[in-house]
């Protein structure tokens, strides 16, 4: 190993994989049907940044240890602590719950148009979810296997399965097993536009820049830092256009936001975290 090499971990994105070892994207396409859609640059630029190593064994139906080894292998890189052998921990097929197909399907989405339109689904997604009752599914038809909405509707009482068909096509279903958290009783309150002091201190205050990320990964990549930060930290968002479909979803969890032009193709946001964030219903 040079000095140069990393040894690449279970924990980095893809797109840090391929980014420090281009070589390695015909091996991952290779590797199973659910990566051959890494070959298109538009969808291997939205997914490779948000799928781990591990993520992607996991979609793979490979053990993690044994991905990261091969991954280190096929790039000249010494990775002594995982098994050689691809098969020694091939994950066995997982069985579809009982519920998969069988139960009422109550919101169905195919957000395939809006993805390759270059637009934000997450908005329709939650709004659909809000319609779901108790026992009853989502259905999201998409290109790429949505890991970042499993977390986001898992807080909403959902459970999932996903299955990949033809073409790279996920067929994905969303239970809803519990009613979603109430509001809290007082909601904190939401600042109105233009209303926040830019120049004002911050015990804790984070910068972000989301303008070289396609959608939906600027709005996961807000949230996820949102939801890192503390009680009334601030986050500083470089985005190139104003995420419309963002503040609906900041106004529903209690944050404060403003946004001001810097240049053509360069606004920023400020998001401020309340002390009690409120869960939408």
């Amino acid at each position: 190993m040079t000095a140069e090499q990393e040894p690449i971990l279970a924990s980095w994105k893809i797109s840090e994989v391929l980014q420090k070892y281009p070589d390695l994207l015909d091996y991952l396409a290779d590797l199973t049907p659910a990566f051959r859609k890494l070959r298109n640059p538009l969808l291997r630029k939205v997914q490779t940044r948000l799928v781990t190593v591990e993520q992607a064994a996991g979609i793979a139906g490979i053990d993690a240890r044994v991905l990261t080894r091969r991954l280190n292998q096929e790039a000249g890189i010494t990775a002594p602590d995982a098994p050689a052998s691809l098969d020694a921990l091939a994950a066995a097929p997982a069985q579809a719950p009982a519920w998969f197909r069988e139960t009422t399907v109550s919101q169905e989405l195919d957000v395939r148009p809006m993805l390759e339109r270059g637009e934000e689904p997450f908005k329709l997604i939650n709004i659909a979810a809000r319609a779901v009752p108790v026992g009853e599914v989502l259905r999201l038809i998409v290109g790429f296997e949505p890991l970042p909405l499993y977390d986001a509707l898992g807080k909403q009482g959902f459970v999932h399965w996903a299955e990949l068909g033809d073409e790279g096509v996920w067929d994905v279903e969303f239970l809803r097993e519990r009613p979603a958290g109430k509001p809290a009783a007082t909601p904190a309150p939401v600042a109105a536009p233009g209303t926040l002091d830019w120049d004002a201190p911050s015990a804790s205050e984070v910068t972000i820049d989301v303008s070289e990320l396609v959608p939906p990964e600027p709005m996961v990549k807000i949230l996820q830092a949102l939801e890192a930060m503390p009680a009334g930290g601030r986050l500083l968002v470089h985005h190139v256009r104003r995420p419309i479909h963002l503040y609906d979803r900041l106004d529903e969890m209690g944050y404060a936001h403003d946004t001001r032009e810097i240049a053509p193709d360069h606004v920023e946001v400020l998001i401020e975290k309340p002390v009690e964030v409120v869960q939408p219903s």
